[in-house]
C-alpha cells in the first residue's frame, strides 16, 4: 500500500511504498554479504521517503526490526551459527569503525537492538522495541536505523575475516 506524504516541507507530495522500502533494505542486505558497499539512497530509499516512514506513518520500529531479523537470515545461512549469535561486545563503538555521525543514545539503542535479536531465538517484533522507541524523535530514530545497517556491514566485515567466506 502506497502512502503520500509532503516532500521536504515545500508543499509538493510525494508517494513512498513502505512495502518497497523495506523489500529494497533487504535486497541491499543480501547485496552487501556479497559485495563491499551499498548506498542507502541509491539502494534502499531517500532520506525523505526514510524520513516520512518514521515521522509520518510512524514506522521506526519497523525500520529496526526489519533490519535485524534480515541481518539475522542473511548471517545464518552462510556463517557459523557460534559466530553469528555472539552479540557485539561492550566496547564495540561503531564510530570508531566508520566515520558516521550518531550520538551516544543512537549508538546505544542500536547497539542493544541488534545485540537483543543476535541472542534471540526468533524474530523481534515492533512491540519488543516499544519501551525503547516511545519518547524517540524522528532523527534518532533515523540514527538508530542508520546504526543497524552499518553495525550488520561491520559484523558481515568480521564474519567474512574470521571465516574466510567472500
Amino acid at each position: 500500500m502506497t502512502q503520500e506524504h509532503e516532500s521536504t516541507g515545500d508543499g509538493e507530495r510525494t508517494t513512498i511504498d513502505p512495502a518497497q522500502v523495506l523489500a529494497n533494505i533487504a535486497k541491499a542486505m543480501e547485496r552487501l554479504d556479497v559485495d563491499s558497499s551499498i548506498n542507502i539512497e541509491a539502494d534502499v530509499a531517500s532520506l525523505s521517503d526514510l524520513k516520512a516512514m518514521v515521522e509520518t506513518l510512524m514506522m521506526g520500529p519497523t525500520l529496526a526490526v526489519h533490519v535485524v531479523n534480515c541481518a539475522m537470515r542473511i548471517m545464518s545461512a552462510r556463517y557459523p551459527a557460534e559466530l553469528v549469535t555472539s552479540p557485539l561486545p561492550d566496547e564495540y563503538d561503531l564510530r570508531t569503525i566508520v566515520p558516521l555521525q550518531m550520538g551516544d543514545r543512537p549508538h546505544e539503542l542500536a547497539k542493544r537492538i541488534f545485540n537483543q535479536r543476535t541472542v534471540a531465538t526468533g524474530d523481534l517484533a515492533e512491540d519488543d522495541l516499544y519501551d525503547l522507541y516511545e519518547d524517540l524523535d524522528g532523527p534518532t530514530q533515523l540514527q538508530v536505523f542508520n546504526g543497524l545497517l552499518f553495525m550488520y556491514g561491520t559484523k558481515i566485515g568480521a564474519l567474512k575475516h574470521r571465516t574466510g567466506i567472500s
